[in-house]
């Protein structure tokens, strides 16, 4: 370990150490007590500060930016106020386990006053309302400690299971005395898991041969560790199907001709005798229908495998035949070295043509739903994503994060190896993830393309994150897939079976009259409305030459049929006046 000792404030002292670890951003909205945090912090020209309105997009910000290439991510928000405030977000980290670093400043509570303007009642630590959140806490009292203290935050943030880490500092050290304390030195670099046995991935790969409808059930693990096409690999080899979470388009790219889709549609249809499940978290709703797939491969004398580089990626699977722990990316390369050799591939044609009429069937069901009938003044939702992933390929491929239901990249057409796009879903589904983690991945990934899809609703969460990428100038092209509605809650309360579902007028719903392109021009960002599918594609050329070319942010707001169920209209609402 190579150390540097510095002079400085506490606050030169943190910014400097946060430098040396490799930091080179921090997610931050203002606050008036951290005043000498935010001088030195752009007092340093190694690393820049991104300012957001509201500390959800600051949260989303921080979290796709992890999710580009799984460095983490650091952020601040104000006292315990700020904290809270960014909670709503919070959830998505956390249930992605995104390797993200909040720091927050609390004040003392117990030395003079016991309440604090913004800050947490003296019966609670400084940390306490992430503890739901995050693996792990720290309140730092000693100034000294504070090197020590963001290297253990950033080592344990990107150690499996990786997650979100809190980082409470008292803001009595954030003064203007000097302090002494050691530097640290270098990037913290993730630990990885340690490797299967041979003996084991020997079982696996015989489970594959011996099975007649194999189905790869693929999550963040995989390309986290860089498995992405190794897994596609292993699933072409083995004829087997394909799917993930409905958090995840990523473990085997949603491209991939074997796709199914999401875990929970897909295996009723697929009847899968084998389910190997590959650095995946199962979900679900928290009923006795969360175990069902199991159920029945049990019943039908199927086999339950899983593989994954922690534990949360062989809980909530009851039976299984096999666990394995050990590196998602190590296991993929030996394998497909060992399939090479004694598992030839000509072996699985029929099971490949299976898996590949069935990921055919799941997507043409999927391109039906987004493919209605035309219908003046709207496009159609596969009009739309088809379009997209045509026009990113066409200039070498490019990142899409996606907040929104209406238009399903499980839709687009499949393609081959190595895919030029990379779909990226929010990470739980807490609404307004999408303005803020695209901004996010386009930090991470520097000349590659971005685009945020967003749905009309989540915009409305997190408008205020425009203007982020206006002052900041980051050029992300921000497609808004308006349908004027909540259309998943708008489902769910047709299927309830109520009143609204009776006389098909919904309540608490409806998102007309409001207009994205005026609000995006409200925070100094260019945009315009396409409402004809014959303007889609000079609409999408224009705003990648935009974010591309001229290098600032660009909005589409694309209108999409209505969100409501089918003959449904909005309910008369109260009016005060």
């Amino acid at each position: 370990m190579k150390t540097r000792t510095i002079t400085g404030t506490p606050s030169e002292i943190l910014v400097e150490q946060l430098v040396a670890s490799g930091v080179k951003y921090v997610f931050y909205n203002s606050g008036s007590r951290e005043a000498l945090f935010f001088d030195a912090l752009h007092s340093n020209p190694n690393i820049h500060g991104i300012l957001a309105l509201h500390e959800g997009n600051v949260t989303s910000m921080a979290g796709g930016y992890t999710q580009v290439h799984n460095q983490p991510a650091v952020m601040v928000v104000h006292l315990g106020a700020g904290l809270a405030q960014a909670m709503g977000q919070f959830i998505n980290v956390a249930f992605g386990g995104l390797p993200v670093v909040v720091i927050t400043f609390a004040g003392d509570t117990g030395s003079w006053v016991d309440r604090i303007n913004l800050d947490f009642d003296h019966s609670f630590a400084p940390t306490s309302v992430a503890t739901p959140m995050v693996k792990a806490s720290w309140t730092v009292i000693d100034p000294e400690g504070l090197p020590a203290a963001v290297e253990r935050a950033l080592k344990v943030a990107q150690t499996p299971p990786f997650g979100p880490v809190h980082l409470a500092v008292y803001d009595s050290m954030l003064s203007n005395r000097q302090v002494t304390a050691d530097i640290i030195n270098g990037t913290v670099l993730p630990l990885t898991a340690g490797a299967a046995s041979d003996s084991d991935l020997g079982l696996v790969l015989d489970y594959l041969d011996r099975s007649e409808s194999p189905l790869i059930y693929a999550g963040d693990g995989v390309w986290r560790n860089g498995g992405e096409e190794l897994a596609g690999e292993l699933a072409t080899h083995f004829g087997a199907a394909v799917c993930g979470t409905n958090v995840d388009y990523r473990g085997i790219s949603i491209k991939h001709p074997h796709h199914l889709g999401e875990f929970e549609g897909a295996w009723p249809d697929y009847d899968p005798d084998l389910i190997f499940c590959l650095g995946v978290k199962h979900q679900g709703t928290g009923y006795s229908s969360d175990h069902a797939p199991f159920r029945r491969l049990r019943e039908g004398g199927g086999k339950l495998i899983a593989l994954g580089s922690s534990q949360p990626y062989i809980t909530n699977y009851p039976g299984l035949d096999l666990a394995l722990l050990g590196d998602e990316k190590d296991a993929l390369q030996r394998l497909l070295k060992k399939a090479a050799k004694d598992f030839p591939m000509s072996t699985y044609t029929v099971k490949r043509e299976n898996a590949l009429k069935a990921g055919k069937i799941r997507r043409e069901a999927r391109r039906n739903d987004m493919l209605p009938e035309p219908a003046e003044g709207l496009v159609r939702p596969g009009v739309l994503i088809d379009i997209l992933d045509k026009e990113l390929e066409a200039i070498g491929g490019g990142i899409v994060t996606n907040e929104n239901s209406t238009a399903s990249q499980e839709a687009i057409p499949s393609g081959v190896a190595p895919y030029l796009n990379t779909y990226i879903r929010q990470a739980g589904g807490s609404e307004g993830w999408g303005v803020g983690a695209a901004m996010g991945a386009k930090l991470a990934s520097g000349d590659v393309p971005v685009v945020g899809f967003v749905g009309d609703g989540s915009l409305y969460y997190a408008e205020s994150g425009l203007w982020t990428a206006v002052h900041h100038n980051i050029p992300v092209l921000f497609v808004i897939t308006n349908n004027a509605a909540y259309g998943i809650v708008a489902g769910f309360f047709d299927k309830a079976g109520g009143q609204m579902s009776d006389t098909r007028k919904f309540a608490g719903v409806s998102l007309e009259g409001i207009e994205p392109v005026q609000i995006a021009n409200a925070f100094g960002m260019d945009g315009e409305t396409v409402n004809d599918e014959t303007k889609v594609l000079e609409a999408i050329r224009r705003g990648l030459s935009v974010v591309n070319t001229e290098g600032r942010p660009y909005l589409l707001d694309v209108r999409l049929p209505s969100g409501l169920p089918e003959g449904g209209v909005a309910a008369n609402q109260f009016r005060m006046r």
